[in-house]
């Protein structure tokens, strides 16, 4: 089944062709009993004939409860093969063979089938209950009918939100009427009053989102999330902490000053920013997420009073930026992008930044070929330098896979960035977060620059979307104060960005935990080392943290203005 099947599912119920099961007889306990085989198959047959009960169980003719007692059986032995599927390309390369494009498609089909028998059960029932005048004696079957449309519209927003989640990790397209799908649901449960009704009360289970509104309130949240920005791993972090954040999100009918974003039932798309050159559009509803930004506020300055177990277990000083940052800032873009053909050489990485930004000298041999520096410090601290063996950082060996460098398209550009295409192997650095070097030619120098997104495209490549960070770039050192017998220095690299009116400087150090805003730290350039604080965090991915900072002397920065001034006049790209 392609995804256009699946589309046609979302779209619109399935029509009821089956008399009977092929497999087995049409109870809950014979469908039991099938399910005992499964185990003993191999997964490509277990897949397969999963998928076949799921479709003749959406086409069988029969009582819309019996259907969902169905789906229910089959539901734990779906997600076994899901998650037997996934494995096999999950986390792996990001551009995928054609047998794992193949396991992919057969995990869509069997997921979205799953969510058209829910979403259909909830459809049918909801219709059934407005058609038929049942007389007194079929208030039982009313009821009946009722309980299957609240239990099959929430596990069908559940499995939607599984759904967007390995699309997410996957950096892939939502499929066509998935979102209208979605909205068409909650738009039922709202009109009959059920979206605020405990699921786990109803079903007696145990469920961590308990009502309709807040598994749609999830769903919403995935997408706000803007997840090609992340790496799976993070996608999967706040997947399972958005179940958390759900109950905090305000679903309204009606615009208050705190509405970030609005919903249009009709339109196949999940939220939209809500700004005031939307207001010609319709609004059904209104999200506010100003609950869940306060929230994470609170967690920055007192993680311990604020934080939830999940939210302890997944939540990184990265993924709060992200989220930070999401729900404060405009998400429109803000640069448009033009039409430009050229190559962009890149390498990936803070080790490989400093390798070639040092003239192609390894990070220790940097710092241990230039021990005779001037520390601009206390008498105190240079005396401990003087006794004390300069000893860098154990850093990372650079191996020749770490060093190279990838000939890529550029597909257009905007003011600080660019679009590229990506075919081939992809790196292991090669991720949402990373810190890299581009440069579009031999004769020009390399600028610091971000992996910003990732999106899957055609023919098995994919399209990126690079920021850059800063017009110059160079290799630098960090140490943290408080280490002085050991002189532990980490790679770092000093960026300049040329705004209008000066030129803006900031630090790219590695996020190992070691460095915080309002932190005094140690800053090593050429043989110059200078007391300097970390003043705030401009970007933080798992990658990297990017730092505005401020010297405690002042009257050094004429020696930071030589060493930029010097590496710019002397440095060039070179050959590779």
């Amino acid at each position: 089944m392609m995804n256009k099947e699946i589309s046609n599912a979302f779209k619109s119920p399935r029509k009821l062709t089956l008399d009977r099961l092929s497999f087995c007889h049409a109870t809950v306990d014979d469908l039991r009993h099938w399910t005992v085989a499964l185990s003993v198959m191999p997964l490509g047959d277990a897949a397969q004939a999963i998928l076949k009960a799921v479709l003749e169980i959406s086409e069988l003719k029969c009582e819309e409860t019996l259907r969902f007692d169905l789906i229910q059986v089959l539901q734990p032995n779906i997600e076994n093969v899901l998650h037997s599927l996934e494995k096999f390309f999950f986390d792996k390369n990001l551009i995928h063979t054609d047998r794992n494009e193949q396991i992919i498609e057969l995990g869509n089909c069997l997921r979205g089938l799953t969510i058209a028998v829910y979403a259909d059960i909830a459809r049918r029932s909801n219709q059934q209950i407005a058609q038929k005048k049942l007389p007194l004696f079929a208030i039982k079957q009313k009821n009946n009918l009722k309980i299957a449309r609240q239990l099959a519209t929430y596990y069908a927003l559940q499995q939607m939100c599984i759904l967007l989640y390995k699309q997410q990790t996957l950096y892939s397209d939502s499929i066509n009427y998935q979102w209208v799908l979605a909205h068409t649901l909650y738009d039922i449960a709202n009109k009959n009053n059920e979206i605020f009704l405990n699921i786990n009360q109803i079903q007696g289970t145990h469920l961590p989102v308990n009502n309709i509104a807040q598994i749609y309130a999830q769903l919403l949240l995935l997408d706000i999330f803007n997840t090609n920005q992340i790496r799976p791993t993070e996608i999967r972090a706040l997947y399972y902490c958005s179940q958390d954040w759900a109950k905090m999100i305000q679903i309204l009918p009606k615009e208050t000053s705190l509405s970030r974003y609005f919903v249009n039932k009709k339109l196949d798309h999940a939220v939209i920013y809500n700004q005031k050159h939307n207001q010609g559009m319709d609004a059904h509803l209104f999200i506010e997420t100003q609950g869940l930004l306060e929230h994470i506020n609170k967690t920055i300055v007192q993680e311990e009073d604020n934080i939830t177990k999940t939210e302890r277990q997944y939540l990184t000083s990265a993924l709060k930026f992200h989220v930070q940052n999401i729900l404060s800032s405009s998400n429109e873009r803000r640069h448009e992008r033009y039409e430009y053909s050229a190559q962009l050489r890149i390498c990936f990485s803070i080790f490989a930044a400093h390798y070639y930004l040092s003239n192609r000298i390894g990070f220790s041999e940097t710092i241990m070929n230039a021990q005779s520096f001037t520390l601009h410090s206390t008498s105190n601290t240079q005396n401990i330098i003087e006794q004390s063996p300069l000893t860098p950082t154990p850093a990372k060996l650079l191996d020749q896979d770490s060093k190279q460098i990838y000939i890529t398209e550029v597909l257009d550009i905007s003011v600080n960035g660019y679009r590229i295409h990506w075919t081939g192997e992809t790196p292991r650095n090669l991720r949402t977060g990373e810190f890299i070097l581009v440069s579009e030619n031999n004769n020009r120098k390399w600028k610091g620059a971000i992996i910003r997104w990732i999106k899957q495209a055609s023919n098995k490549s994919l399209e990126l979307g690079l920021e850059v960070l800063g017009q110059d770039t160079f290799a630098c050192a960090v140490r943290l104060q408080a280490d002085l017998q050991n002189l532990n220095y980490q790679p770092a690299l000093l960026i300049q960005n040329h705004q209008l009116e000066y030129n803006k400087i900031s630090l790219i150090i590695p996020n190992l935990s070691l460095f915080k805003e309002k932190q005094n730290i140690q800053l090593r350039l050429g043989k110059h080392e200078f007391q300097i604080q970390l003043t705030k965090a401009v970007i933080i991915t798992q990658s990297f943290i990017q730092f505005d900072f401020e010297l405690l002397n002042n009257t050094q920065h004429y020696l930071i203005e030589d060493f930029i001034l010097d590496q710019s006049d002397h440095f060039s790209l070179g050959e590779t």
